[in-house]
C-alpha cells in the first residue's frame, strides 16, 4: 500500500497498524536522539527519548526500503500527531495513553526514500508526549533528513498561538484536542510561506499575569517561557539552543477576566519584554494585539483591545527609550471565531498570519 498524493485525512486506528512481533528479533532498534532524525520545536531529551510539551514539534526521517514502526508516548489519551509522507497531505495519528507502536503502512520506498514528517497537533495543556524512537525490519535503511531551515521565528503566546480547536466549524463544533492542529497556526502558515524553522512557545488560557480566570498562583507566559516542558519546574530551556530572527509575542489571557492594574500590568509586560531581550538579543521583536479581542464591530466594548493596545505602545516606548530599536507594535485584525466559540478557526489564522507577513518581512528584508 502507497501513501497516495491526495489521501483524505482519517484517524489512524492504533489497533489496526499495532505489529506485535515489532519488539521481537530480526527488528532493528534507532534511537528517538539519533543524528538521522532532526527536530524542529522545543524538546528535552530524556535517556533514548525526545519529549515535546508545546504544540507544532516537527520530527523528520527518511528510509527507504521495508517500512519502519514509530514508536511514541502519550502521558494523556488527548495527543495527536500528524503524518505526512513527502510532503503529501497528512493523516491523522490519536496516541493511546501510554506506549504506542505504530507500524507505517507496508510497501517497500523507492531508493530516494521516503521522508516522513510528524508534527505534533495538540497543546500544551493536552498532554506531553515523546517520540521513543523506530523499530527497522530487515532491508530498512535510515538516510539523512534534510536540514531545517536556516531562518527562524518565535511565537510566544496563548490559544490563539496554540491553534486550539481551529479544526472546529459549525455545525459540527467539535470542541475537543481531536480539532486542534498546530500545523495550522497563523505561525506555522508563516514558517512554510517564508522558508523558517518555527517555535510556538505557547500555552493556552495562561497570560503575563495570570490565567484565564484570573488565577497567579501558576505557570504564566514568564515562567513557561524559560522551560523545555511547560508544566514541569525541574525543565529549564537552553536559548542558546535556538536564536530566532523575529519573535512575536501574542498574549491576551489576561484580559479575560477583567481589565488588570494598567500600571502593574504595564510593569509585568515590560518586565518580560525585557526577560526575552535578555534570552534572544540579536532578534527582532513584534509585540501583537489579540486578535479574539474585540474591536467593537460585534457590538461588544473594544475596551478590552484598547487596554491592550496602550499597554504595548507603552512598553514600545519604554524599550526605545532604553536604546532597544529592535522591537515595534504591530496591530492585527479582530477575528471573532465562530457564534459558539471565540478560538479562531483556521481560515482566519491565515487572515492573521496575513496580518503578520508584512511587518515580518520588513523587519528581516525576506
Amino acid at each position: 500500500m502507497r501513501f497516495r498524493a491526495h489521501c483524505i485525512l482519517f484517524l489512524v486506528t492504533i489497533a489496526s497498524l499495532q505489529a506485535s512481533p515489532a519488539n521481537e528479533p530480526p527488528f532493528t532498534e534507532v534511537s528517538a536522539t539519533d543524528a538521522r532524525i532532526v527536530y524542529m520545536g522545543r524538546t528535552e531529551r530524556a535517556g533514548e527519548q525526545v519529549r515535546m510539551g508545546f504544540p507544532g514539534v516537527t520530527i523528520r526521517f527518511v528510509y527507504r526500503g521495508p517500512a519502519p514502526v514509530l514508536k511514541l508516548s502519550g502521558d494523556t489519551p488527548n495527543c495527536f500527531f500528524n503524518l505526512s509522507c513527502n510532503g503529501w497531505d497528512p493523516v491523522l495519528v490519536h496516541l493511546k495513553q501510554g506506549a504506542n507502536e505504530i507500524a507505517l503502512p507496508t510497501g517497500v520506498a523507492p531508493a530516494d526514500g521516503w521522508q516522513i514528517e510528524l508534527v505534533r497537533r495538540t497543546e500544551s495543556w493536552m498532554g506531553a508526549a515523546s517520540f521513543d524512537g523506530l523499530l527497522l525490519p530487515p532491508g530498512c535503511e535510515m538516510l539523512p533528513a534534510p536540514p531545517m531551515p536556516q531562518r527562524r521565528l518565535m511565537f510566544i503566546g496563548d490559544s490563539i498561538t496554540c491553534a486550539e480547536y481551529d479544526e472546529r466549524f459549525p455545525p459540527e463544533n467539535d470542541d475537543t484536542p481531536r480539532s486542534t492542529n498546530a500545523a495550522r497556526s497563523y505561525g506555522m502558515l508563516l514558517g512554510r510561506w517564508l522558508g523558517a524553522q518555527v517555535h510556538l512557545v505557547c500555552y493556552g488560557g495562561r497570560g503575563i499575569t495570570r490565567d484565564w480566570s484570573g488565577k497567579t498562583d501558576t505557570n504564566t507566559v514568564p515562567v513557561f517561557f524559560s522551560r523545555a516542558m511547560p508544566d514541569e519546574a525541574k525543565s529549564s530551556w537552553n536559548p542558546a539552543r535556538y536564536q530566532p530572527d523575529v519573535i512575536v509575542i501574542n498574549v491576551g489571557t489576561d484580559l479575560d477576566s477583567g481589565l488588570p492594574d494598567a500600571a502593574g500590568f504595564a510593569d509585568a509586560y515590560a518586565a518580560f519584554v525585557g526577560q526575552v531581550r535578555a534570552a534572544h538579543p540579536r532578534a527582532f521583536i513584534l509585540l501583537c494585539d489579540s486578535a479574539y479581542q474585540s474591536n467593537g464591530t460585534d457590538g461588544r466594548s473594544r475596551s478590552e483591545r484598547d487596554f491592550l493596545i496602550r499597554t504595548l505602545n507603552t512598553v514600545a516606548e519604554r524599550r526605545r527609550a532604553a536604546g532597544d530599536k529592535q522591537l515595534r507594535v504591530v496591530l492585527t485584525g479582530f477575528y471573532p471565531g465562530t457564534p459558539t466559540n471565540s478560538h479562531i478557526v483556521a481560515f482566519q489564522q491565515e487572515q492573521l498570519a496575513l496580518d503578520l507577513l508584512g511587518p515580518i518581512r520588513k523587519a528581516t528584508g525576506w
